[in-house]
């Protein structure tokens, strides 16, 4: 509820804001572009009444048409952002001069006016911006990247050295619109030839409904050394506000008996040994936890329970707030951590080494590999989208980790 009254107050500023840019800057008839923001703004409203109706009676699986609707309105949002950030900019510019003006006494010719230049450059830049989310939503939506990684380490058994790990998270099947979207990404998982799969959590965005339809597809997976799993915070019905809480876990069980079917092995505060010949590693998984709201049900103690110092030790941990706060001072040294969550915001840049994204200022640790000392962590950037039914800049990931030593 915050969140939707701090996003329409921003909304509203901005639109005001724009309004009386465009018309100064553009000589805009203030009727005509009246006109044209009461159009954009019932549109709007129309809009959210819609997704607030949908997402309220839709009990079993989340609303492609809410999710599209989400994007429009999106896009619609930050067009109107981006003017009022440029249009704010120039009145800084406006004022300053003003001042220059009043103290040099040279302010004979009044306020400076707005610049029919930046009311042009405003439109541009914002329709601009509307266009990409729009791309986003069309093709970035399933325009899958395969990171490829070397994670190499002193640690790694000889006979685990070339042992390549396929990554997924963060798959939110509810936002989907059909399978061929789905097996696009998993088809190409599946090019790599991993010698074993790991899912890092958020199967569904609210119910385990939304995963039936795709058990087949998951089915297909296959890997010589298993398909592990663990629960991320979506999985677990929270959001499913209309559910009480007994059937939020019913729920919950449902969704671990789909995962199941789809032949994951499901790691819930566990651990596997993943025997290579003479060797062997130890496969780890926790339930999910991270930072309020999100639920702290991951116990390490659990997890690594009379695990060797000496072992090898990969761990699947959904939220990567987790690995900072707990994994780095645990008693155990964990080579590696893997895990998602963060999605990159599904809104930045990367290019080269350097990568932007709002998401940073929130998750220091957001995509990519990070190291302290001896253990390091990995944050798959996301397969699916929530909220937003796209991807500007961020592109949905599988990631292969070659183990080597």
């Amino acid at each position: 509820m915050i969140f939707l009254f701090t996003f329409i107050l921003l909304l509203s500023i901005s639109e005001v804001y724009s309004f009386k840019g465009y018309q100064k800057s553009l000589s805009i008839a203030r009727h005509k572009l009246f006109i044209s923001f009461a159009i954009i703004n019932f549109l709007f409203i129309a809009g959210l009444a819609l997704i607030a109706y949908k997402q309220w009676n839709n009990h079993t699986n989340s609303s492609v048409t809410s999710n599209l609707l989400t994007g429009i309105l999106f896009a619609i949002f930050l067009f109107f952002l981006v003017s009022t950030i440029l249009f704010f900019v120039e009145d800084v510019f406006r004022f300053l001069k003003w001042l220059f003006l009043f103290i040099t006494k040279k302010n004979q010719l009044g306020y400076p006016k707005r610049t029919k230049p930046l009311g042009l450059s405003a439109a541009i830049w914002g329709l601009l911006m509307f266009m990409l989310v729009v791309y986003g939503m069309l093709f970035g939506f399933t325009h899958y990247k395969v990171h490829h990684v070397d994670f190499v380490h002193i640690d790694v058994p000889e006979s685990f050295n070339g042992f390549k790990i396929a990554q997924i998270s963060d798959i939110h099947l509810g936002t989907f619109g059909n399978k061929k979207q789905v097996e696009k990404g998993l088809n190409k998982l599946m090019d790599q030839k991993p010698d074993m799969i790991v899912f890092t959590g958020d199967m569904v965005n609210n119910y385990s409904s939304e995963a039936l339809d795709y058990i087949d597809l998951f089915k297909k997976l296959e890997a010589p050394f298993g398909k592990y799993a663990i629960m991320g915070n979506h999985d677990y019905a929270h959001y499913a506000y209309k559910l009480t809480k007994k059937e939020q876990n019913e729920d919950t069980q449902k969704l671990r008996q789909v995962i199941e079917q789809m032949g994951f092995t499901i790691l819930s505060n566990s651990n596997e040994i993943i025997f290579r010949n003479a060797d062997s590693i130890i496969l780890a998984g926790v339930e999910n936890w991270g930072n309020a709201p999100f639920p702290q049900y991951g116990e390490l103690e659990t997890a690594l329970n009379n695990i060797d110092s000496a072992s090898f030790v990969l761990l699947l941990s959904h939220d990567p707030s987790h690995w900072s706060q707990k994994v780095l001072s645990f008693k155990l040294p964990i080579a590696l951590t893997l895990s998602g969550h963060t999605h990159g915001m599904q809104f930045g840049f990367e290019l080269g080494n350097k990568k932007w994204s709002p998401v940073q200022y929130i998750y220091p640790n957001w995509a990519g590999m990070y190291q302290r000392g001896k253990q390091h962590l990995y944050v798959n950037r996301g397969f699916g989208c929530i909220g937003f039914p796209g991807r500007v800049g961020i592109r949905p990931e599988i990631t292969l980790i070659e183990l080597k030593k």
